[in-house]
């Protein structure tokens, strides 16, 4: 079982290190790691191309193009033989086993094609808020409209979704920065996912709403929509009634403090 990890990173040198080195000592060994550097002229990888591991992939962006374009890349080149695709970000780590962690359940969920554990501060802090004794949940009904499942979380994709043309995914590059969600939206009109309360990644840096939005002022924020009814149009996201729901709900969310 092979594992497509991707990794954009932008001016943390140190940060990138230390996820490294999370995934180089996972005990499952059978993994690629992709890293797309979005700060073109600098050497934030040198000292990962040091390391000269052959499992490890380092491009770099001919300008700065935000973590969308760089994910995209990545999934453009993951191997053929890649089973598993996990997005890691530069300021995060694995914790220890999480791979194996992670093809257990696979494994034990045969019939799963998207696998989602807990992110948190620690093995044993979670981040990822979800109702106890359920395991699979729609990612429009479940997140983005009733939010019974809350905050952040690790998401490992069977990789046909992104290396078969029958689905292509990708996600949209006309928002720079993240919007993670319309991939992930795309993706449940053809799975649900399976969630395992566990830490996979271990991060310090996290909002608890997953989606950044409080961070924006409500123009920025309405400014937006227009833009994501564009990047669904893309995809045919936009023939999903449960789709137009969750932009209502988001304009009206843009007038709630």
């Amino acid at each position: 079982m092979k594992f497509s990890i991707i990794t954009p990173t932008h001016k943390r040198p140190a940060a990138l290190m230390q996820a490294v080195s999370s995934v180089l000592a996972q005990a499952h060994s059978n993994w690629e790691l992709i890293i797309i550097n979005d700060n073109p002229g600098d050497n934030a990888t040198a000292s990962v191309e040091a390391l000269n591991d052959p499992r490890i992939t380092i491009l770099t962006n001919e300008k700065n193009s935000g973590v969308n374009y760089s994910r995209n890349r990545g999934l453009d080149t993951i191997s053929n033989n890649s089973d598993w695709v996990i997005f890691l970000d530069d300021d995060d780590t694995l914790a220890p086993h999480a791979l194996s962690t992670v093809a257990d359940i696979t494994q034990s969920n045969a019939s799963d094609l998207w696998i989602v554990t807990a992110r948190g501060s620690s093995e044993s802090n979670f981040a990822t808020k979800a109702p106890k004794n359920k395991q699979r949940y729609s990612y429009i009904w479940d997140y983005l409209i009733k939010r019974t499942f809350k905050g952040d979380a690790t998401h490992c994709i069977a990789s046909k979704f992104f290396n078969n043309p029958k689905y292509h995914l990708r996600f949209p590059t006309l928002i720079k920065q993240a919007e993670e969600w319309l991939l992930y939206s795309e993706l449940g009109t053809y799975t649900n996912f399976y969630y395992k309360p566990v830490v996979t990644t271990l991060t310090s840096d996290y909002s608890s709403t997953g989606l950044n939005l409080r961070k924006r002022t409500t123009f920025e924020q309405l400014k937006l929509i227009p833009i994501i009814i564009k990047e669904a149009s893309r995809r045919d996201l936009y023939l999903s009634p449960a789709f137009w729901l969750y932009v209502k709900m988001r304009i009206i969310r843009a007038f709630i403090k």
